[in-house]
């Protein structure tokens, strides 16, 4: 299986193909593929490329491209995730399976009861990106999600999602609805998810998320932890709407 890579487009001139940054150290250090080998380029939202490398310096690799296709794995329903943060590595865990599962976009998220504190995170955000590119490699994916520059408040978050085509609050006290209770006129072709951290959201952010048009729905009759929520929300909402 060849090992892909995201180029941008203005690297990509006619039949030709730079490659800069991370992917050359990559190539030449850890694949440690020569001139004649093959990779494969991500080079739009649905295009494959098939590229033989022609040159190897230090800091730049050339190749040309032998082979396009389309190529399109992406969902056709956009998943906007607010994801509050929480302890340790489960954050950088959600994450990737968030990504793995299609969301278009992951958002960190500080609450009431958010166990970390925001000072506390430093610079994590360059580090979760690039948790984001190395997992749309790792999956295949055409797109990279878009991480956030910052941490956000639930008010924001929920502010930001005004022209979604629905928002939902997965919440452990809500006992009456579910996703398959959802009457909706139409397919949804973007939705807002909001989960909460360990000790859950509170009553008062809850119907904060209300006032924004959020509707509130279970997960089931179990309470999941915090990591295992996004995994849980996303797959179902895939498989009603995405490609699951």
């Amino acid at each position: 299986m060849s090992h892909k890579f995201f180029v941008p487009s203005e690297q990509i001139v006619s039949d030709k193909v730079t490659l800069t940054g991370s992917d050359v150290s990559h190539i030449r250090t850890v694949l440690r593929l020569k001139v004649g080998a093959s990779i494969q380029v991500i080079g739009g939202p649905d295009k494959l490329l098939t590229v033989r490398l022609l040159e190897i310096k230090a800091k730049e690799i050339q190749g040309e491209v032998i082979k396009s296709e389309k190529f399109d794995v992406e969902s056709p329903l956009a998943v906007h995730l607010g994801l509050v943060l929480t302890k340790g590595n489960k954050f950088d865990a959600s994450l990737r399976k968030s990504v793995e599962l299609g969301a278009c976009s992951i958002t960190p998220l500080t609450t009431e009861r958010c166990v970390v504190k925001t000072h506390q995170v430093g610079k994590k955000t360059e580090r979760w990106k690039k948790i984001a590119l190395e997992s749309s490699k790792q999956c295949g994916r055409t797109q990279v999600p878009q991480v956030a520059e910052g941490i956000e408040t639930l008010a924001t978050f929920c502010r930001n999602s005004d022209d979604r085509d629905l928002k939902l609050v997965f919440w452990e006290e809500e006992s009456d609805n579910s996703l398959k209770d959802l009457k909706l006129f139409s397919v949804p072709r973007s939705v807002a998810v909001l989960i909460g951290p360990e000790g859950g959201l509170s009553s008062s952010e809850i119907e904060k998320a209300r006032e924004y048009g959020f509707r509130t729905v279970s997960l089931g009759p179990r309470i999941l932890r915090a990591e295992t929520a996004p995994v849980v929300a996303l797959a179902l909402l895939q498989s009603l709407w995405g490609d699951l």
